[in-house]
């Protein structure tokens, strides 16, 4: 079992699988997108609804990886049980300063992660245009 650390960690194995799985949905919706703007012969700039699920899917996947919530964060929860049923409050101010910071680290990263993307996808769309 995985032990709660500020600003660190405050998922578990259980919570990880979650944080995961919605990653992983988020990117596929997002390839959706894009084989729909291929497939569909939609304009470029529809490209940039990718955006949105992509960022679901940096989000979901650092969250995995990092072992962190960014919405437990904000919540000041931390489950970091295998079996994802075993929330439990911060207590301490000095932690969830922690928390929070560290969530807001995994925002940025997963905005910048979208945002880099969702521009390469547009612009290859803008290169190659659907027929």
């Amino acid at each position: 079992m995985t032990e709660y650390q500020p600003g660190v960690c405050n998922i578990g194995a259980g919570e990880q699988r979650k944080r995961y799985a919605f990653g992983v949905a988020g990117f596929a919706v997002a390839a959706a997108v894009a084989v729909a703007v291929y497939a569909f012969s939609f304009p470029a700039v529809w490209m940039l609804a990718a955006v949105v699920p992509l960022f679901a899917g940096f989000e979901g996947v650092l969250q995995g990886a990092q072992r962190f919530c960014a919405g437990f964060a904000t919540a000041g929860i931390y489950d970091v049980s295998d079996s994802a049923n075993d929330r439990h409050e911060v207590v301490d101010d000095a932690a969830r300063r922690a928390d929070r910071r560290k969530a807001v680290r995994i925002h940025v990263q997963s905005l910048v992660g979208a945002a880099v993307t969702g521009a390469a996808l547009y612009l290859l769309a803008v290169a190659v245009p659907p027929a």
